[in-house]
């Protein structure tokens, strides 16, 4: 059973016109209006300043808004990371826009998503940057519904749960969780509607 948030600090309702005058939904601050997420799950909303940012730990450890920024990750307005400690450990990033097309590595979907980073890939090792980035590359932010899918396709030689970071941007507001996967092939989907 997924755990609705509805987050009434954004103003945003597609199914109307504005009226003459009034801003439009484009010029509405970018926020989510609701996230879902499985019931184990808990997404922190809040931002505790640790510091300058750490590389590939997908934390906004600089609480600026940005994931990793600085550490050869792409960063946009809408960005969603994931990020693990065992390099044997291999765990899946994907994002399905609001158009419905899955994000692929280097490659950008029709609404500017792309994902740059993808851990490991091509039977290379991560060499300690085990992470996986996508992010919206430039232009107005599309509304509709995110969905994430983290799956632990491998859980490498984990003895007890494997923890992987997740993170989220929208707009100026991050959200952050640590996933546990227990068994292979194990999958966790969250959904951003902006």
């Amino acid at each position: 059973m997924a755990l609705a948030l509805l987050l009434p600090f954004v103003s945003a309702c597609a199914s109307h016109a504005a009226a003459p005058g009034a801003p439009s939904a484009s010029s509405n601050p970018i926020g989510a209006v609701s996230v879902e997420a499985p019931a184990e799950v808990a997404l922190e909303i809040a931002c505790t300043p640790a510091g300058p940012e750490t590389c590939f730990n997908a934390v906004d450890d600089n609480c600026n808004g940005a994931i990793d920024e600085g550490c050869g990750v792409h960063t946009g307005v809408v960005q969603f990371a994931i990020a693990w400690e065992l390099e044997a450990a291999d765990v899946d990033l994907d994002v399905v826009d609001p158009k419905g097309e899955t994000t692929r590595i280097n490659d950008i979907t029709q609404v500017g998503l792309a994902k740059d980073r993808a851990c490991p890939s091509d039977s290379r090792p991560c060499q300690g940057q085990n992470t996986e980035n996508v992010y919206l590359v430039e232009g107005e932010v599309p509304r509709g519904t995110y969905r994430v899918s983290i799956r632990a396709r491998d859980l490498g030689s984990a003895a007890e749960p494997l923890r992987v970071r997740f993170s989220a941007r929208v707009g100026q507001r991050t959200w952050s969780a640590v996933l546990l996967f227990r068994v292979a092939n194990e999958r966790k989907v969250l959904s951003f509607a902006l």
